[in-house]
């Protein structure tokens, strides 16, 4: 799947680290139900870090999210949860 631009509303815990709550893709809002992991990386293309978020949605799907270090939010994978 290509990068997909889409928009995010995090929470922001006591360690001041976010995490997705809602998702909008091509218009279509997904409630977050559940993170699964997140990571801290180094862009391959820029020297720059990006977190990684994979969550589980309320209807059903695996969401594979990046957030650049301009704030800037895509989509990396879609499919549908397993757990």
């Amino acid at each position: 799947m290509q990068r997909l631009a889409i928009q995010v509303e995090c929470y922001a815990g006591s360690r001041a680290d976010e995490r997705p709550r809602r998702v909008r893709i091509e218009g279509r809002e997904h409630v977050v139900a559940r993170l699964l992991s997140s990571s801290v990386e180094q862009s391959r293309t820029a020297n720059e870090l990006m977190r990684r978020f994979r969550v589980v949605t309320e209807d059903g799907w695996q969401l594979d999210l990046v957030r650049t270090a301009e704030d800037d939010w895509f989509l990396e994978d879609k499919r549908e949860a397993r757990i």
